[in-house]
């Protein structure tokens, strides 16, 4: 997770418990969504692409940093 999110939790959020085996009232919720124009088949697409470009940046940026410690490290030696 991005530190960024971490801290805005941190900062703000809160937990209410943990969603029922049963999904709860995620179809109704799903329905309401449909009727008012929210296509969740490609809202969910867009949120797997946008999560998986920062998890990747993410990721790029860490090695990236590991191999720049590492060069200085070596050149501390």
């Amino acid at each position: 997770m991005p530190e960024k999110t971490l801290n805005a939790f941190a900062d703000h959020g809160a937990l209410h418990g943990i969603l029922p085996a049963d999904g709860g009232d995620a179809e109704a919720i799903l329905t309401e969504f449909a009727q008012l124009g929210v296509d969740d088949a490609a809202l969910a697409a867009q949120l797997q692409r946008e999560g998986t470009q920062s998890f990747d940046k993410s990721w790029t940026d860490l090695l990236q940093s590991i191999a720049a410690k590492t060069i200085m490290l070596k050149a501390k030696s």
